[in-house]
């Protein structure tokens, strides 16, 4: 009994000191040493504790094999997709009551938003009409501004085109015996500071047995004598002779004697209207033929004219 004790301490201590193949390895041992007679009691050595052997190192796993991809599959066909209906249970009384009032409320804060949009777009019209409104006064009141600035610029235009313009007019009347005749010999003047262009003159007389009538035609039987005038210029052109008889006649009142003529002309600035001048004098003579007499000139009729009597000028 004590050798068996002995073993079994023995092969505790061995089984906890010693790796688990060793422990197979002993107990197999052991049981051959059980089947062999049992040698003659001695006293059993205590055994000494074995180092624990280090662990034997553990070789390294060979590396993966490379995987092969999986061959593709058939792709199935596909299938229609099949309807599904969800039926709704049926709804309480309270749900249906809870939704009527959520439908309510949206509808009033509906109609709310309508008429605040409503009014919004009220005031935008009325803002309008009124930025209309004050657009077109604006407009107006710019436009008469630009009216009144134009009309005073024409005029001003016009007034310096009118005070450095070629104007013509008769200086003077001058006569003088002449042999059998009288000489009347009209001065023409230049009053701008521009000269004349294409000044054309014309002159002629008449004796009448009265009056001249309204609407007498003045004609001339001479050509026009065309004369250039600078600024300021004078000159003695379209003079005619009277017949010492006619004069006679006329001092003796058996009839009357008129000299009138006319003078057109252009100036110098781009646009404008050409001009002409017309003139009728009645010759009153007293004294005595031949070196004796007194002339005076007298306008006659409503042939004592220019272009400005005839055509004013519209302002625009």
């Amino acid at each position: 009994m004590l050798k068996a004790f002995c073993a079994s301490l023995a092969l505790i201590l061995a089984l906890t000191s010693i790796p688990t193949g060793a422990v197979l390895a002993q107990s197999q041992q052991q049981r051959q040493q059980r089947r062999q007679p049992e040698p003659p009691p001695q006293p059993a050595p205590q055994p000494a504790p074995q180092p624990a052997p280090p662990p034997a190192a553990t070789p390294a796993p060979p590396p993966p094999a490379p995987v092969a991809p999986p061959a593709a599959q058939p792709r199935p066909a596909e299938q229609p997709p099949v309807p599904v209906r969800i039926v709704e249970p049926p709804k309480s009384a309270a749900q249906l009551a809870a939704e009527a009032q959520e439908r309510e409320r949206e509808r009033e804060e509906r109609a709310t938003f309508n008429s605040r949009l409503l009014m919004y777009s009220g005031l935008l019209v009325v803002i309008g009409l009124l930025l209309a409104v004050a657009f077109l006064a604006q407009a107006l009141y710019l436009w008469l501004a630009l009216r009144g600035v134009r009309k005073s610029t024409r005029a001003i235009e016009r007034n310096m085109t009118t005070a450095q313009r070629a104007f013509l007019y008769i200086g003077a009347m001058a006569w003088s015996p002449a042999g059998t005749n009288v000489k009347i010999s009209p001065t023409w003047s230049n009053s701008g500071s521009t000269p004349t262009r294409n000044l054309r003159i014309s002159t002629n007389w008449k004796i009448s047995h009265g009056e001249l009538p309204a609407d007498t035609v003045f004609t001339y039987t001479r050509p026009p004598e065309r004369v250039f005038l600078g600024p300021g210029g004078r000159a003695d052109v379209g003079a005619v002779l009277i017949p010492m008889r006619d004069v006679q006649a006329a001092i003796e009142e058996r009839v009357q004697l008129y000299f009138w003529g006319r003078a057109t002309y252009e100036d110098m600035f781009e646009g404008s209207e050409p001009h002409f001048l017309e003139f009728c004098y009645r010759l009153d003579v007293t004294g005595a033929t031949p070196d004796k007499l007194a002339l005076t000139f007298t306008h006659f009729g409503a042939h004592n004219r220019s272009d400005k009597d005839s055509v004013r000028v519209k302002d625009t």
